[in-house]
């Protein structure tokens, strides 16, 4: 079984090259919790205080190789170690680890990508270390190829693994006027 960051490099060139639209992934939490004003409120502070406070830095720079999933103690990490502290920092705030998910795939410029993904009953935000909005996951430009659940990880196939891994035979082609190609993020 492949990385997400090797399975990512791999499936890259043809993602963009096709124009890739991922059917969403379906691994639902169980809660929904009810978005009051306070809940987005906290929701805003989390993803702004953890963006402004960790330096981004990449795993190879960091710790000499890909792949480390681990807080950011040291206040420096990567996209999947500021949805980790997210998660960290909104269970500490009382919201139910079932609302709470990280999502892995690409951003619209092709580079692979985490980010936190809350469940409400309202619909589902992303808490992403590349924007101080929160947006509904198809708001983002991203492509979300597999998602974190009680038991794991699954795919946008519904392929259940132990690990992120990335599943592009289920993404379908669409003509480049519904693919909906926006500019990079950077």
């Amino acid at each position: 079984m492949m990385s997400i960051s090797r399975c990512l490099a791999g499936g890259l060139v043809l993602t963009l090259a096709t124009a890739l639209y991922s059917v969403p992934v379906s691994a639902k939490p169980a809660a929904h919790v009810t978005l009051t004003p306070e809940r987005m409120s906290e929701l805003r502070q989390i993803n702004s205080h953890v963006n402004s406070t960790i330096v981004e830095v990449s795993d190879m720079d960091q710790y000499g190789r890909e792949d480390v999933w681990t807080l950011p103690t040291s206040g420096r990490g990567d996209c999947e170690d500021f949805a980790l502290l997210k998660r960290k920092l909104l269970l500490q705030r009382g919201w139910p680890t079932s609302a709470l998910s990280i999502s892995v795939g690409t951003t619209s410029s092709g580079e692979p990508h985490a980010v936190l993904v809350v469940t409400t009953a309202s619909g589902e935000y992303v808490l992403d270390n590349l924007t101080s909005s929160i947006l509904p996951p198809a708001q983002t430009g991203h492509t979300f190829l597999s998602r974190q659940t009680g038991r794991g990880w699954v795919s946008a196939s519904g392929a259940r693994t132990s690990e992120p891994t990335v599943d592009l035979p289920v993404a379908r082609s669409l003509p480049v006027a519904q693919a909906g190609f926006r500019r990079p993020r950077g």
